[in-house]
Parts: C-alpha cells; sequence; structure tokens
C-alpha cells in the first residue's frame, strides 16, 4: 500500500470500532455477531457450503443453510463465485441436485437489481395493503416490547433477542416475525424492516424490504401468514413447550382461516387506497454486459461497503495504486447500526489495501483523490441511491468516475422484466447454471381449480 501524503489524517484502519463508535458500543452490549468480518473468514464459510441438502431441508430451522448472506451482502464474496461453488457439488449431467441453492440465490440478485431501478422508492408501499386496511392502520411507533423481547409469546422473544445478540435469523424467522409485526400488531413494515437492518449484518434495503413488502402484501396478492401448526413443523416445540401461552392465548393457535378472519377485513386493498409504484417502470429494464473501463495512469480506488473484498474489481484494477474507504458517519447515523455490526464491517476493512477515513464520503474521497494528483476514482457499482449521489458529488468535483463491475450472475438477451420473480428468473436461469444465455422457458400451465383451492388451504 503507497504511503499516504502528510495532508491527509492518519488512517484509522487499525483502530478498534469501539473506539471510533463508542456511543453505539456501550448503547449495544453485543459487540460481535455470530460472523466474522473478512475473505479469509467467508471463504472457510463458503467450503463448508452443502447445496444439496440445503435444497431437501432448508425450510427447517435445524436445515443446512449457508449464512453466507453478510459475505454476499457486503460484497466479500460475490453471487457468481458462490454459484460457482454451488455447481462443483453437482455433476454437469445434473445441475438439479443444486437448483434450489442456486434459484435463491437469484433472489439476491433481483431485489439488487430492483432495488436500483427504483430507488428511494423502495421504502414506500409498492402497492396498497391486501388486507382490506387502509395504510393509516398500520402504526409507525415500533412496540417496545417486540423490540426488547418481552410480549410474553416464547418464540417471538426469542426471536427478538437472537436478533438482537447475533444479527442473524433463519430466512423463515424473518417471515414468521415480519408477520407478527405487521398483521398482528398492526406496525407498518417500514419500522420492521429498519429494525432488521439495525441488527442483521445483512441488512440493507434491497433484499430486507423486498422481503417486508412480500409479507405485508404491498408486493404480493395476499398477506403471509403462519400458525402454530407451521412453527411446530419446522421448529419442533422448543418454543411451545416453555411458552406461557401454550396453553390459552397463543395467538397463533388457530386455522389459517380463523386468523385471517381475525386479522383482516379482507384479502384486498381497501377503497381509494394505492401503491406507489408503477408495474410497468419494471417491465422492461435495460440488461447489457458491464462494460469495462480502460485503465489510466492517474486513479485513487474507492471502496465502499457494497464490495468489502481484497478482490473488489477497482483495486484489482489497479493494484499498486491509493485506496480509500471512508466510515459513513451519515449513513451509519440514520441505519443506527449495531455495534455487531460495525465490528463485523471493521473486519473486512482490515484485510483490505486502503486508507480508512471516517465523515463525509464524497468529501474525503474528493480529498484523498486531490492528496495523491488523481484525477480519476475508480470504484465499484452500487444500487444505492446515496452512492449515486457520491458520484454525482465527485464527477462536480471535476473528478471521472470509473464502474469496474463484478462478474454476472445471470446474462439475459432481452430488457429484464423485474415485476416478478419468476419472469426474472425464467430470462437468466440458463445463464445463472453457467450456460450461454436462453430465450425465456415458457411458463408453466396453471394447476387444475381444485389443486390451486388446496394449495391456498394451505397457505
Amino acid at each position: 500500500m503507497p504511503k499516504p501524503p502528510d495532508s491527509l489524517p492518519a488512517s484509522l484502519r487499525d483502530v478498534p470500532p469501539a473506539e471510533l463508535f463508542p456511543d453505539v458500543f456501550a448503547n449495544d452490549s453485543h459487540h460481535q455477531g455470530f460472523a466474522q468480518g473478512g475473505r479469509a473468514a467467508a471463504l472457510e464459510a463458503l467450503a463448508k457450503i452443502d447445496p444439496v441438502t440445503y435444497g431437501r431441508d432448508r425450510s427447517h430451522l435445524d436445515g443446512h443453510v449457508s449464512r453466507l448472506s453478510p459475505y454476499l451482502r457486503h460484497g466479500v464474496l460475490t453471487l457468481a463465485e458462490v454459484r460457482d461453488a454451488a455447481l462443483t457439488h453437482a455433476p454437469d449431467t445434473a445441475p438439479s441436485r443444486v437448483w434450489k441453492y442456486v434459484n435463491e440465490l437469484s433472489w439476491r440478485d433481483y431485489s439488487v437489481r430492483v432495488y436500483a431501478e427504483v430507488g428511494e422508492l423502495i421504502w414506500q408501499d409498492f402497492e396498497p395493503y391486501k388486507t382490506g386496511l387502509h395504510a393509516s392502520a398500520y402504526t409507525h411507533e415500533f412496540p417496545a416490547d417486540i423490540e426488547n423481547g418481552t410480549t410474553g409469546a416464547a418464540c417471538i422473544d426469542a426471536w427478538s433477542q437472537e436478533l438482537r445478540e447475533t444479527g442473524y435469523l433463519h430466512n423463515h424467522i424473518r417471515m414468521w416475525l415480519a408477520s407478527y409485526v405487521v398483521h398482528h400488531r398492526r406496525v407498518w413494515w417500514q419500522g420492521g424492516a429498519s429494525w432488521f437492518i439495525t441488527h442483521l449484518l445483512d441488512g440493507d434495503p434491497s433484499s430486507n424490504n423486498v422481503g417486508w413488502q412480500w409479507v405485508a402484501s404491498t408486493w404480493r396478492s395476499y398477506p403471509y401468514l403462519w400458525n402454530r401448526g407451521n412453527l411446530v413443523k419446522y421448529a419442533g416445540d422448543r418454543y411451545c413447550a416453555a411458552c406461557p401461552l401454550a396453553n390459552a392465548g397463543c395467538p397463533f393457535d388457530a386455522t389459517y382461516a380463523a386468523l385471517s378472519e381475525r386479522l383482516f377485513e379482507n384479502k384486498e386493498a381497501a377503497p381509494g387506497e394505492s401503491g406507489h409504484l408503477d408495474p410497468e417502470r419494471l417491465k422492461a429494464v435495460p440488461w447489457e454486459p458491464p462494460h469495462t473501463p480502460k485503465g489510466v495512469s492517474s486513479a485513487v480506488v474507492w471502496v465502499h461497503g457494497d464490495r468489502l473484498s481484497p478482490t473488489n474489481e477497482a483495486l484489482a484494477a489497479y493494484p499498486k495504486g491509493p485506496a480509500v474507504f471512508v466510515w459513513d458517519d451519515e449513513l451509519l447515523e440514520e441505519w443506527t447500526v449495531s455495534a455487531k455490526r460495525q465490528t463485523f464491517i471493521h473486519g473486512c476493512v482490515q484485510e483490505l489495501p486502503a486508507h480508512v477515513l471516517r465523515g463525509d464520503v464524497a468529501a474525503e474521497v474528493i480529498r484523498f483523490a486531490q492528496a495523491h494528483g488523481a484525477d480519476t476514482v475508480a470504484t465499484t457499482p452500487s444500487p444505492s441511491p446515496r452512492f449515486r449521489a457520491i458520484v454525482t458529488a465527485l464527477e462536480a468535483a471535476g473528478l471521472t468516475v470509473q464502474l469496474w463491475a463484478e462478474p454476472v450472475f445471470g446474462e439475459s438477451l432481452k430488457p429484464l422484466d423485474l415485476r416478478v420473480h419468476g419472469d426474472y428468473w425464467r430470462q437468466i436461469s440458463a445463464s445463472a447454471f453457467g450456460k450461454e444465455p436462453a430465450p425465456p422457458k415458457p411458463k408453466r400451465p396453471r394447476a387444475k381449480k381444485a389443486q390451486s383451492a388446496k394449495t391456498t388451504a394451505e397457505q
């Protein structure tokens, strides 16, 4: 790593996060989450994946899941390299053995693409609630008993505690907890999404908010519910056995029909309600292979929180050039990022050949470039509107910004249809398995009415 000019402050790379953010660490007693930050830890976790077993038992709380999500969210691993690792577990003649694992990876790619297209709209109701209730029926005040794990329901309180202590929740638990927050307590989904982003090591507005909107029914044709039978099926009786509400007062001990009748006016939008997203906006989102910039003699590298890896493409393009990472004070405060998540990010940053600063990101990157006499900033793309605003500020300061993209997870032969995941998946599925892009597979014919009714009754 080149010696920094004397005009720059000393690097904060090796300063413990507890010293950088003492107020956060004082108010959050859980300083280490379930995963260690950094590429070395990510590769160790990647070597342990079992995508074949995942396809069989992922829905059970004790099933095999890879827990790679923090490394994917922060770009320590790319979707393409995780996919490639998964494919090594299946012969070329039988990629279906890992089909479900690759398909689940595609949800990350899909939600990031949606986020890149809609921007800050990711925090608005895409569609109205399909609960018969007006948006005004949902409180904006997040309940303290959910946040602190004192509701009295053993499952809810255990999940709240796990979230706050570890920064992790199984995907099934995320859906169950979100359903409780939105439908049983009638809290707007944005409050729950913000709570998750604070604590989850993988929290971001793409996958996180898309998931909450799906549960809430603001991007789904009906609300997501679960009951006690569903809980016992996938979790056993670990929660119910000692729950004070097990024999009386359990809010989940009912049929789906009874729960729907209790919680919803009906499963349609309330009169006069509308969403904020025009679906046509996602119907044909342009897709083309990422452009590879041409290297220049005078450039600095800006590493941001979406690609915290020594394999960062901009770092690879300028292996001997000066690089900088900036702790984004404004964003950390806005998202009230937990101590355990800052510890994870710090672990990632320590493995980077970068000078570490903090404050206003655009201002610090500009200062870093000027100190090195550079007229170009090389970085990696991000779907975040905040990233776009920073790039605009860099360009306004006279800097050229190069975007070095990570390997593509899935290619398409035409603009992407992002209105529903299934249509997107049909477009990129061949490429996602390492084959040449192919035309979308035809939709499967709808099931017979009797089977459809059975499926609906089981949901």
